[in-house]
């Protein structure tokens, strides 16, 4: 494990079906992110991009091969260890949002600390804190279905940095919004990026999200096919 590095994955591979009939979604990966980096997935329907987020993110163990997490290798924890370990590791920006509909949106970014067992006054402080933070402060007792498209991806984003993790993963964060909204949820990763020094990785079909990482890493058939940028923003014009 290299210093400095967030997420490793070395010889990945995760192969789906038995007997004859067997479809290799990843095909022998390495790929490293590091800290406080900003990378875009990007590829095709059928890539196996999903299928790599879900490994990088230990939603899912590959077929062969190690991933390791800040260093830890994860491959043999328990599926409750596993659990446990991203709860704090991982911060997770889905395209559909995710959100309890029961729950108040205060309710809901405090549902990952209640979880992991801080303590109430703790959780509710820093719920209304992070909730302020991405301008929902007026918000916070409003229920999903009275929140629109965008306010929801905004509590999303302030559930995903609950457990203050080190890793930010986004997958097609912007895909169910409007253009406003979304510009609006791309410069909150930006700040997460650029501001609070975190890593971001963001998963995207969507080339003008892609653009907006410093690297963008390619993915085709299952394997990394190519990357572009150096850890400096990717230009928009490329």
């Amino acid at each position: 494990m290299k210093s400095g590095e967030m997420v490793r994955l070395h010889k990945v591979s995760k192969i789906y079906g038995i007997d004859e009939v067997q479809i290799n979604a990843l095909d022998n990966v390495d790929l490293s992110i590091h800290s406080n980096e900003y990378v875009s997935i990007m590829g095709p329907s059928g890539s196996g991009k999903t299928t790599l987020l879900d490994v990088i993110t230990t939603m899912m163990k590959p077929t062969s091969g190690e991933v390791f997490i800040e260093g830890v290798p994860t491959t043999k924890m328990s599926n409750t260890e596993l659990a446990t370990f991203r709860g704090k590791k991982i911060g997770f920006i889905f395209q559909t949002f995710n959100l309890l509909p029961k729950l108040t949106a205060i309710e809901n970014v405090i549902t990952p600390m209640w979880i992991n067992s801080v303590p109430r006054e703790e959780r509710e402080e820093k719920a209304k804190s992070l909730l302020e933070e991405v301008g929902l402060g007026d918000r916070m007792h409003n229920r999903p279905n009275q929140l629109s498209g965008g306010q929801k991806q905004r509590v999303a984003i302030a559930r995903a940095l609950a457990m203050d993790p080190n890793i930010i993963v986004a997958d097609e964060p912007t895909g169910n919004l409007d253009s406003k909204s979304g510009l609006h949820v791309m410069e909150i990763l930006r700040h997460l990026h650029e501001d609070e020094r975190r890593t971001v990785i963001v998963v995207t079909h969507d080339e003008s999200i892609g653009k907006q990482a410093e690297r963008r890493i390619f993915i085709k058939d299952g394997k990394i096919v190519g990357s572009k940028g150096d850890g400096k923003k990717v230009s928009q014009l490329d």
